[in-house]
């Protein structure tokens, strides 16, 4: 034990940390601001969420070897990430990343608000692929669609 310190105080500072989970003051600012927010801030925070997932998608692209392809990164990404999905493959080479309404809370353990996650995504897979298209379901459910490459 350091000089100085008392065994009790050193006890409790353990209680503490181990009684107490990660302090995140963003994630109830950002669903709080966007409750509150006029319609204009609401496409603010929108766009910026877009711009974001497509600056870290280019990154991702930029770190990954030509093999890979857009799907698989994103897919790679939301199983990463803890969010469950599924990927099918059209019979026109077109693959299709569903994200189910059962992954809600695992978008919120990601994400500080689901109106932030779908503009995060879509920018993201746009980043991926120039022409991927996410599509937001009223049961929660999102669909990222990667049309066939060509070649």
């Amino acid at each position: 034990m350091r000089a100085g310190t008392s065994f009790a105080r050193d006890w409790q500072l353990i209680k503490v940390a181990r009684s107490l989970r990660r302090h995140d003051v963003t994630g109830p600012l950002v669903q709080r601001l966007l409750t509150d927010a006029s319609a204009e801030t609401s496409q603010q925070v929108t766009v910026i969420a877009d711009r974001l997932g497509a600056e870290d998608g280019a990154a991702l692209l930029a770190r990954t070897e030509e093999r890979f392809d857009p799907p698989t990164l994103m897919e790679g990404l939301l199983l990463t990430w803890g969010i469950p999905c599924e990927l099918t493959e059209g019979a026109d080479g077109s693959v299709t990343l569903t994200v189910g309404a059962d992954a809600a809370a695992a978008i919120r353990e990601t994400f500080a608000d689901v109106r932030v996650a779908g503009p995060y995504l879509a920018g993201y897979a746009r980043a991926l692929q120039r022409d991927a298209v996410l599509e937001s379901g009223a049961s929660g459910r999102m669909t990222i669609r990667f049309p066939p490459r060509g070649e």
